[in-house]
């Protein structure tokens, strides 16, 4: 349900200044204790920015931010955490040592559109915790009539959830709550990377360059490159024999991407497919070229694997690896997370479809070359 969840916040804005100071108020913790304010690192794990101690039930962290970023409060002895909006504004937060997560914030221009949105949307974030709820009642229960009821609810209220963020997104094209829920929606597949990047082209300069920002700009980028409908992007990679072959270089009327390894099961099950397939359609303009990411870190002699799965499966077709596992360059390129994947190019090189396997696969190819 992405932000509609998030945190329950509260209050109004004050003045900004030249940098942040984060008042808080904690009850119910003694003196001593250690605060510490953390951000996202490269990987989007907190990692600590600040540290105060609490004298009083409050502390205060200050500093300065270029741009706008999501910041997480903890508190030693607590459970959860306050998330704030850091801003070159005066914030402040009251909270309670058992319920930091529904502390009131008040301060800044982002914190109050956040205050926004999450008041707004309480009564459906309400409803969407009962419907799912009552599924998880359904299941435990084992009661199919109650959880193809629920199910339709749960559905419905999603439904309803993302349309609601949708379109707070259209009604708020430059706000850093939009920034946050497209990149939610991005990741959960509920937009498609066009869409993103419609929305990221219009954002200003100083909502581009957040950190989310960046992080929503690089996302639409790896989909984008790797949509149907893009051209797909060259690459060359050693042959067994260690001779560099490219992607350019072997395309034909159709071409296959497929990504495997010796070590993936999946895809050696289906190699006997892609045999049968590649046997039918080759004289009449088909060609594919097998990426290996064999070469993941516990694996044993990578390269000699590779070579006997070629053999073992009688794969007539061109082989590439890098032999660098999940690390392989290619497969950042294309964004495979996962194997067995495939991309399949028309005469053009533009992808058309992507992971196709079985009849599926060998009926688009048969409607590429035209038989």
């Amino acid at each position: 349900m992405g932000l509609l969840l998030f945190v329950s916040c509260g209050e109004q804005s004050q003045n900004s200044g030249d940098g942040y100071v984060i008042e808080t108020t904690v009850n119910g913790i003694p003196d001593g204790v250690r605060a510490f304010l953390k951000v996202p690192n490269d990987k989007g794990a907190p990692q600590p920015k600040d540290t105060a101690i609490v004298q009083n039930g409050k502390f205060i962290f200050t500093g300065k931010v270029e741009y706008p970023q999501l910041g997480f409060i903890y508190v030693n002895g607590t459970q959860s955490n306050i998330n704030v909006i850091l801003e070159n504004a005066p914030i402040l937060i009251d909270a309670h040592k058992d319920s930091l997560s529904a502390a009131k914030i008040s301060g800044g221009k982002h914190n109050e559109e956040y205050l926004n949105f999450i008041e707004a949307s309480k009564e459906l974030s309400k409803r969407v915790q009962e419907v799912r709820a009552e599924y998880q009642k359904a299941m435990i229960a084992k009661d199919t009539a109650a959880v193809a009821i629920a199910k339709k609810k749960v559905s419905a209220i999603d439904k309803e959830a993302l349309q609601y963020q949708e379109d707070y997104v259209l009604e708020h094209p430059t706000s850093y709550i939009s920034v946050m829920l497209v990149n939610r929606m991005l990741q959960n597949k509920l937009t498609t990377p066009k869409n993103a990047k419609q929305f990221f082209d219009g954002l200003p300069d100083d909502m581009k360059k957040t950190r989310i920002g960046q992080e929503l700009f690089i996302k639409t980028t790896e989909l984008l490159r790797t949509a149907v409908g893009s051209v797909a992007t060259n690459f060359t990679a050693p042959n067994p024999d260690g001779e560099m072959i490219s992607l350019n270089d072997i395309k034909g009327k159709v071409t296959v991407i497929d990504f495997w390894a010796a070590w993936c099961g999946p895809c050696r099950k289906e190699n006997p497919n892609l045999v049968k397939i590649y046997n039918k359609y080759h004289e009449d303009g088909l060609e594919i070229i097998g990426v290996s990411l064999d070469g993941r870190p516990n694996q044993n002699n990578p390269k000699e694997a590779w070579i006997n799965a070629i053999k073992t499966d009688g794969l007539p077709w061109h082989q590439v690896s890098n032999l660098d596992g999940g690390r392989d360059a290619i497969a950042r390129t294309y964004n495979v997370r996962t194997i067995p994947a495939t991309f399949i190019l028309n005469e053009k090189g533009e992808i058309v479809a992507k992971n196709l396997r079985g009849d599926v696969l060998e009926a688009k190819i048969k409607e590429l070359l035209g038989k």
